[in-house]
């Protein structure tokens, strides 16, 4: 098996940093760290976030590793979902944990399938509802082991949940119960 040589994307946050515990879990070392306004790479120090200058040294510490380059992507910055397609297609593979860019117009996604395939790199990603159930991936499971899926139902999403309990029968304003919602780190941070 190719070793994994990783960025990850937005460790700071919440998401990020549940990631990075995981990763340390399996022994595997980022081999770079990007916020929003720097970036470490390697065992460089923190300069200004380049994703160009990101890209480059992902691909040229790969090749001199044989190894597969990866951006982890934890953030649900448009910013850096721009540059999904060009990553792509210079051969490194991306994992979102977001859905910001795979919820907008589906010939962007069909870009993004048509990079992959053309630099021969992965396109991961999941979204969570239910309070941290893997949707997607269950969904897919399920239709690849021969199932037919013919209907799902529900409120799917915990924050949505969360929000209907607190203003039903006019309990609370739904501003109030947002409020509530993002305090308690039930929602994204810009609901």
């Amino acid at each position: 098996m190719r070793q994994l040589v990783v960025a990850v994307v937005g460790y700071t946050g919440g998401v990020g940093s549940c990631l990075l515990s995981a990763m340390k879990k399996i022994e595997l070392k980022p081999y770079a760290l990007v916020r929003s306004s720097t970036m470490k790479i390697g065992d460089a120090d923190e300069e200004p976030v380049d994703f160009k200058v990101l890209s480059q040294r992902l691909i040229e510490v790969s090749a001199t590793k044989n190894a597969v380059p990866v951006i982890a992507d934890v953030t649900a910055s448009m910013k850096v979902q721009e540059y999904y397609s060009d990553w792509l297609r210079q051969g490194i593979s991306v994992v979102a944990a977001n859905k910001g860019i795979f919820a907008g117009p589906e010939a962007k996604y069909k870009e993004l399938l048509d990079s992959s395939e053309s630099g021969g790199a992965r396109l991961l990603h999941e979204t969570t509802v239910g309070a941290g159930l893997p949707f997607l991936g269950t969904l897919g499971g399920l239709v690849a082991s021969s199932h037919e899926v013919e209907t799902v139902e529900g409120i799917l999403s915990g924050t949505l949940a969360f929000v209907l309990g607190q203003v039903a029968g006019g309990k609370k304003p739904l501003s109030e119960a947002v409020k509530e919602a993002k305090t308690l780190g039930y929602t994204e941070p810009d609901p």
